[in-house]
């Protein structure tokens, strides 16, 4: 290239263009110095006179169009991959010299008869390169053609000229591809923080994929990628590690490694269709298929969008759309399931290895609670570690606690808004509830703990659609213990509770509760969190008659919970006061109806004895016998006045006794609404009278 510029620098003073004769010194290149550069890179005598310059212009350029049809290393490898002819080419290695080499800026300058336009304009490049076929190399720098398309070079105006015509646009290499001329290794800066490069798969993935899916990729891969027309294959499914795994067995099978990219990230940066080029563009340096992931946080015009682009000759040999779910590619679409129960406990045991003691059982229960994804097991694992690491940094032993809690924290739905996480303070033991009431919340926590013998083991997923989750009732009275039950099931099985608030779900606007509903349901699904609707009644009551467009669109909020439900894995509980209000639908498709009665003399006499911790300082005078046989109350009735009680007994100083629990009694009662009579409370009225 420098000695085409340097021939049409000769031709340029042999035809007489006074180019930099100017009287400033210093704000022009001199004759001297152009003759100072142009021997310091001479590889032949100079030619004397215009026609001999010219034809050994004509000679050079000939000589640039055997180079570029026959050239190796980066440049022959962009120009096969970007199908770029000789005048391509040539401004490439034009530009490239005028990045590399301080002396070919000033040639550049003087060629361009202006001291600070060091880098080649469009005019430049033409004549220079072109010669006499201007007509035809003019159209290489149409936004379509690979030049620009492919962001290998890119143009600009000229200072302070917003609308510079074609020929006076100055022509810059892209950072990206100088260095790749230049062998310098790595990915574009611009893609780094969303990109992921892996070279071609040579082990197969743990835990394997289904037998039916690797065979069938195994024979894809078998076959040339020019079997695919267009190169372009979607992906879908909710494990993005598995989605990775199968993009690199097929792009493996073609010789390639991978390009992960998350499109989202840059497209928000730079837009679609510069997103698109950089990330094919750095694909078919790096020899790699193009793996593009977060399509789902597309907007729609934006996935119509792409889909145009990618299948229009896409410059990467091999491109993969992945998406969470079923998409409708026309082409090669392909479903990856996620881990199911046997490849999660398989994944656990083996990133948890022999060295960690973790019994059978303690697995089982992991992957059948937790329904993670691979990515979601594997940072889980790395946290137990560091939390064992933690406790003991010299001898780390990941204990039961460790993984539960890990394994919940990768699980854990992003609910802020509409719900509100409940930690489990109680066990079996603080619960007081007839016999037959808590036989059925244990067979409760058992269809819970054990859906995945039953359904996927056992083959009963095979026979159902729908209903694989846990939905229960629990009707009762206000303090009957329901809510307490559904923090006594969350704390024994391990699992994370969310009670929704209502308020937040409920809208006035159409569709907007339909939404929220989606979205918790939605937030909910992997992490298996048990979901408790309180007072639900007030969402999924009876549906009425349709006498306006107020009851018909309540009535299809309804039907979408319905479905919302039934499509869910986990457990939901809803809670009420009024059994009978609640649509007969839910109660068909219900699991379990668990009545919270209110507690007899008994279970309330072991509520009273049971609500004073072991540290309060009490007197020996309270009579739990009393109190139970005669106020008939609930055991939030019961919660309330022994801690107003002991509010009571601490504000006197006092140790709490018999006196302070009658008169917080007594208050109760009043703010309950209810008459307070002398005779209820027998021996213990003067008490009352403080």
């Amino acid at each position: 290239m420098s000695s085409l510029v340097r021939a049409e620098v000769e031709r340029m003073r042999a035809s007489g263009i006074p180019v930099g004769e100017d009287e400033f010194r210093g704000l022009y290149i001199s004759e001297s110095e152009v003759d100072r550069l142009l021997n310091s890179r001479r590889v032949a005598p100079p030619a004397n006179g215009a026609a001999a310059i010219d034809s050994r212009l004509a000679a050079l350029r000939v000589e640039l169009s055997e180079f570029a049809n026959s050239a190796a290393g980066p440049i022959g490898q962009l120009a096969s991959l970007a199908h770029l002819d000789a005048f391509e080419v040539g401004c490439l290695l034009l530009c490239l010299a005028a990045d590399e080499d301080p002396e070919m800026q000033r040639l550049i300058a003087y060629a361009q008869d202006h001291v600070s336009r060091r880098r080649p304009s469009v005019e430049l490049l033409i004549r220079v390169v072109a010669g006499e076929d201007a007509g035809e190399a003019r159209t290489a720098f149409d936004a379509d053609a690979p030049l620009r398309r492919w962001r290998l070079v890119t143009l600009h105006d000229e200072q302070g000229q917003p609308h510079t015509p074609l020929a006076n646009h100055s022509v810059a290499l892209d950072p990206r591809i100088a260095a790749h001329l230049v062998g310098e290794q790595g990915l574009d800066e611009a893609l780094r923080p969303y990109a992921r490069l892996t070279g071609v798969p040579e082990t197969p993935c743990h835990p394997p994929l289904p037998v039916v899916l690797r065979e069938r990729i195994e024979a894809l891969s078998a076959l040339p990628v020019t079997t695919l027309q267009p190169p372009i294959v979607h992906l879908g499914g909710p494990d993005m590690a598995r989605i990775r795994t199968v993009a690199g067995e097929l792009a493996g099978g073609a010789g390639l490694g991978l390009l992960s990219v998350a499109l989202p990230g840059i497209e928000a940066g730079v837009g679609l269709d510069v997103a698109l080029s950089l990330c094919e563009r750095e694909a078919a340096i790096q020899g790699a298929a193009l793996l593009l992931t977060g399509l789902e946080h597309l907007k729609r015009e934006d996935t119509e969008r792409l889909r145009a682009l990618v299948g229009d000759r896409p410059l990467a040999r091999l491109v993969f759309l992945a998406t969470n779910g079923s998409d409708a590619w026309p082409g090669l679409s392909i479903a990856v399931p996620g881990l199911d129960f046997d490849g999660r406990r398989a994944l656990w045991a083996a990133l948890l290895g022999d060295a960690q003691a973790v019994d059978p059982p303690v697995l089982d229960d992991l992957a059948g609670k937790f329904r993670l994804s691979t990515q979601g097991i594997e940072d889980a694992a790395r946290a137990a570690f560091g939390s064992a690491r933690w406790r003991n940094p010299s001898a780390p032993v990941v204990e039961i606690d460790d993984l539960y809690g890990a394994a919940r924290a990768q699980s854990m739905p992003i609910l802020n808004t509409l719900a509100r996480k409940v930690a489990p303070h109680y066990g079996w033991g603080d619960i007081v509830l007839p016999p037959d009431t808590l036989e059925q919340l244990h067979e409760m926590c058992g269809m819970v703990e054990h859906r995945h013998l039953v359904y996927e083991t056992w083959g009963f997923d095979r026979k159902l659609a729908l209903g694989k989750g846990v939905m229960s009732l629990f009707a009762g009275q206000s303090g009957t213990g329901k809510t307490m039950a559904a923090d006594v099931i969350a704390g024994a099985l391990g699992l994370d509770l969310y009670k929704i608030d209502l308020s937040g779900v409920v809208s006035k606007y159409i569709g907007e509760t339909e939404k929220n509903l989606g979205s918790i349901f939605s937030e909910a699904e992997s992490s298996n969190a048990i979901l408790f609707f309180d007072e639900a009644d007030a969402l999924f009551g009876k549906r009425s008659e349709v006498k306006d467009a107020h009851d018909r669109y309540a009535n299809i909020e309804t039907a979408y919970l319905l479905q919302r439900m039934e499509e869910y894995s986990g457990a939901v509980i809803l809670a009420t006061n009024l059994k009978m209000n609640l649509d007969e639908a839910f109660s068909r498709r219900l699991h379990f109806v668990i009545d919270f009665p209110l507690p007899e003399e008994d279970d309330r006499r072991r509520i009273w004895m049971s609500m004073l911790p072991p540290d309060l300082p009490r007197r020996d005078d309270i009579d739990f016998s009393f109190l139970a046989r005669q106020f008939k109350i609930t055991g939030g009735n019961i919660r309330n006045i022994v801690l107003a009680g002991a509010f009571i007994a601490a504000s006197e100083g006092a140790p709490m006794g018999m006196a302070h629990l009658i008169r917080a009694t007594r208050r109760e009662y009043q703010k309950l609404g209810r008459m307070v009579t002398e005779a209820e409370f027998g021996q213990y009225v003067a008490l009352l009278r403080g």
